[in-house]
């Protein structure tokens, strides 16, 4: 009985996630702001690459020790944009959980309060996640069967510790005002004590999304063929707009998880004309 409350719990969690995006547009807003300075980001780390430009490509077609340390940092400043944005998500999302109505500087403002630390703790998961991906181009690479067999299990175990240590670690460093290293302890405390409803609750927002997408796909498909560009055009701002939706709403999952393991019990939204009522004590602001 408690593994399938478990499960209902995170059904529920995935559900008012969505309903929050949807009450919160601004919250998309971030996610669409945080899109365009990362696609930014990725375009000015390439360009030098693409132009072959003297100091970042050698002769015979390898990279410069110049470009690797531009590309290094290029990456920190990727990872530093998406931590501030999501906690910007996260800071508003809980004061619309704890009863209030968030405004769009909220959360921008709140990201900027913690500054610093978002800085530190962006470099610390680029890092990380460079460390990632070279395990997984040696894993990809290596001609030895059983090198490249270890390089994927270190790879995956890596991947899964680091997923589990850090899924609260943004509502403990903006919401609490801790440290790294203290957000880190707590972060993986709050996950093992809610396991269940934080898989589900993932699981939900990527099966809500998935059964949009399927439609829009489609509409995507119908439109292409009868009207060519136009077709694929909506077909990207559609796409565009459901990735930030779903990924704003998986942020406010995380809130709503790390609310019910901190409060004991899951944020309450009445769904009668859309989720108007919220019945979760003072709004908390940051």
């Amino acid at each position: 009985m408690g593994f399938f409350a478990t499960i209902g719990r995170g059904w529920e969690m995935s559900k008012l996630s969505m309903a929050v995006v949807k009450k919160d547009p601004e919250l998309v807003v971030y996610m669409i702001i945080a899109g365009v300075m990362s696609l930014a980001c990725l375009v000015g780390m390439s360009i030098p690459q693409f132009l072959e430009m003297e100091w970042a490509v050698n002769p015979d077609g390898s990279f410069t020790g110049a470009y690797l340390g531009f590309t290094f940092v290029a990456y920190m400043v990727l990872s530093i944009i998406v931590v501030f944005w999501n906690c910007a998500i996260i800071a508003n999302a809980n004061i619309r959980l704890t009863g209030g109505d968030p405004k769009f500087a909220d959360g921008v403002n709140a990201a900027l309060k913690r500054l610093p630390i978002i800085i530190v703790w962006g470099i610390i998961a680029g890092t990380v996640g460079l460390l990632l991906k070279a395990l997984e181009g040696a894993a990809r690479s290596s001609d030895n069967d059983a090198m490249r067999a270890l390089a994927s299990i270190i790879h995956f175990l890596g991947g899964l510790a680091w997923w589990v240590m850090t899924f609260f670690m943004i509502p403990h460093l903006i919401l609490e005002g801790q440290s790294v290293g203290d957000a880190l302890q707590s972060s993986k405390k709050t996950f093992y004590s809610t396991w269940g409803e934080t898989i589900t609750s993932g699981l939900g927002i990527g099966l809500i999304g998935f059964l949009i997408a399927v439609p829009l796909l489609a509409v995507t498909l119908g439109l292409t063929v009868v009207a060519g560009p136009v077709g694929l055009f909506f077909g990207a701002i559609a796409i565009g707009l459901l990735i930030a939706w779903t990924n704003a709403a998986e942020q406010v999952a995380v809130v709503a998880l790390y609310r019910f393991a901190k409060d004991g019990q899951m944020p309450k939204i009445y769904q009668d004309n859309g989720m108007q009522t919220y019945t979760f004590g003072n709004a908390q602001m940051v």
